[in-house]
């Protein structure tokens, strides 16, 4: 049976559609600029899946639920490596580790990679939550990552790395590497047992409220308010914040700001914010 013709040139109303849909579903704004990107990253998903034009695509999205999944795995943009802007560990490590170690209320720290990509925020965080696991008896943890994305969470869950993405971890923290990452060049490297014991991951849309879960002592949400307008960041940041115990920590990306947003975060450092003692939120 022949095939129908193709026709790959998005037209603005199927542009417009398309932002829509990803919008509705994801919450994750395609600026207007950006047809180019949308048409350079579905094509091939229209060749896979034999629609032979963008409106035929949309038409499929209506009826096809899966289809959506799909969609959102190759719109959202995945860029992640570990001991991302050292200063953020820095802080973690030094800082947040030892006043939580000195107050005592709790041997246990709860951790949330709230936009895990492939997985190695998440392995990060496990790294050093294992060396003080490690060096101090009675301590223990528990990170759980989480994106919107089926592709890079199924990365994130075989959690096996090598190349760009692990290159600073070996060479800044040769120590730790050694310790709790295991492999070889070839075949890739994983974090060692203990660590990947305490590592879960899931699918979850930020937009939504995380259900089944207790507050987090610290939650990463880094680079990824940018693709969100400022009301969906707002919403956004209330469940992050109804899901923070009061002296907990929020990490953000380095182009990112709580600027001009009502969120119920203080700043501590560039990057770096707090639950603010007093909030008033408004209802999500």
């Amino acid at each position: 049976m022949k095939k129908p013709d193709t026709d790959f040139t998005m037209s603005d109303g199927d542009f417009f559609k398309l932002r829509a849909i990803v919008h509705r579903n994801t919450g994750i704004t395609i600026g207007e600029t950006r047809k180019t990107m949308l048409v350079s990253r579905l094509r091939r998903r229209l060749r896979e899946v034999d629609e032979p034009s963008f409106a035929s695509y949309i038409f499929r999205l209506a009826s096809d639920p899966g289809e959506i999944q799909e969609l959102t795995n190759r719109v959202t943009t995945n860029e992640t490596y570990f001991y991302r802007t050292p200063r953020v560990w820095d802080y973690f490590q030094d800082v947040f580790l030892r006043e939580f170690q000195e107050r005592g209320e709790s041997l246990r720290m709860r951790v949330w990679s709230a936009a895990a990509s492939t997985g190695e925020e998440a392995h990060t965080i496990g790294t050093i939550l294992e060396q003080q696991r490690l060096e101090n008896p009675g301590f223990d943890y528990s990170v759980l990552g989480t994106d919107v994305s089926s592709r890079v969470l199924d990365v994130a869950q075989k959690g096996v790395y090598n190349g760009r993405s692990i290159a600073r971890f070996r060479k800044e923290q040769p120590a730790l590497f050694a310790s709790h990452m295991q492999g070889s060049d070839a075949e890739g490297y994983k974090a060692v047992p203990q660590i990947r014991a305490r590592l879960k991951f899931k699918l979850h849309n930020l937009l939504e409220r995380l259900g089944g879960t207790s507050p987090f002592d610290a939650v990463f949400l880094r680079n990824v308010l940018i693709y969100f307008t400022g009301e969906d960041q707002e919403k956004i940041l209330r469940h992050v914040r109804d899901l923070i115990k009061p002296d907990g920590v929020l990490f953000i990306g380095e182009s990112e700001t709580l600027n001009n947003l009502r969120t119920g975060f203080e700043q501590l450092a560039p990057i770096i914010y707090r639950p603010s003692a007093r909030v008033s939120s408004p209802c999500a």
